[in-house]
């Protein structure tokens, strides 16, 4: 669902994930604004880019598992979160060098990278900006080519931000129940954490309209598989199984050849994270990010039917 106006929000409190797991929030002057993002933790950095509408908050799931092991760098992406937008469009390429901004401003010069959903279009863009500074590379359901999504989500995409649709769309993603019977039966599963649910709509109404528009349209139009098939550092690609939104079996088969990329794919999971789905991702999660065995089947041809 696209999304509505941007709103004041509150910061970060005491009882936050992020304040639980000791990130601190900071902005940098950016453009005609800024970005606001959340940082913290222990070891290499990890810059984070989050999924379509969100914020730093996408992946606040992974906080308590992940700061013992890298500092995370987690921006708002420019006209989402508490960024502003800016006034030239929103693509991959430009929200990349937001986020070059903010790990510029604290002074990071090495780093790991990731990036979630739409948002991995994003981390490959840094990728190709400053890909001999990237060490480890984490991409979660990506979007890699028009060809690896399905038919059926682009043409929603298409219909839902038509010129004489989308006004009626932003104004429908205002409601909570609309919001959510659209998700659970176009793109989420429905029986996903409320706690992350409830989040997602926030995030939804707070982010800008045109901004939501121009980096959805930009990003289901990237070639990014030539970039990763060329990588030779280690990279992992998360995968749920019953995504409505990738081609899951394309996109597996396009992986499995690749010696330096581990595939972690998830059965009954979904766009959607379950407290199941986020319990089996972090350990899969935390190692690689040590270096260790990753806890889970290999992947074969037959995972998939």
């Amino acid at each position: 669902m696209i999304t509505a106006e941007n709103s004041s929000a509150p910061r970060s409190t005491p009882e936050s994930p992020a304040a639980a797991a000791g990130l601190e929030e900071r902005f940098v002057d950016y453009r005609d604004g800024r970005v606001r993002y959340l940082v913290g933790g222990t070891g290499q950095p990890l810059l984070l880019a989050h999924g379509f509408t969100g914020s730093a908050e996408n992946f606040d799931t992974w906080f308590a598992d992940l700061v013992p092991l890298r500092r995370l760098v987690i921006p708002d992406l420019p006209g989402f979160g508490l960024s502003t937008q800016f006034s030239g469009k929103h693509t991959a390429t430009t929200l990349a060098d937001a986020m070059l901004a903010v790990i510029d401003a604290e002074g990071i010069e090495r780093f790991d990278l990731g990036g979630l959903c739409l948002g991995a279009c994003i981390a490959m863009a840094v990728l190709r900006r400053r890909g001999e500074f990237v060490d480890r590379l984490i991409l979660h359901t990506p979007l890699l080519e028009p060809e690896l999504v399905l038919p059926r989500f682009h043409r929603q995409a298409r219909m839902l931000t038509a010129p004489g649709v989308f006004p009626f769309v932003v104004w429908l993603a205002r409601q909570r129940r609309i919001s959510d019977w659209y998700k659970s039966h176009f793109t989420e599963d429905p029986d996903v954490d409320d706690d992350g649910a409830a989040m997602n709509f926030y995030n939804q109404q707070r982010a800008t309209p045109r901004a939501a528009k121009e980096w959805l349209h930009d990003g289901l139009q990237r070639h990014d598989s030539g970039l990763l098939k060329a990588r030779k550092r280690e990279t992992l690609v998360v995968i749920a199984g019953d995504d409505r939104i990738v081609d899951v079996p394309r996109l597996r088969d396009l992986i499995l050849p690749l010696a330096s990329v581990h595939l972690a794919l998830f059965d009954n999971a979904g766009h959607g994270w379950t407290s199941d789905f986020v319990r089996r991702q972090n350990a899969v999660l935390r190692a690689f990010l040590s270096g260790t065995p990753i806890p889970e089947p290999p992947v074969t041809t037959d995972t998939v039917a």
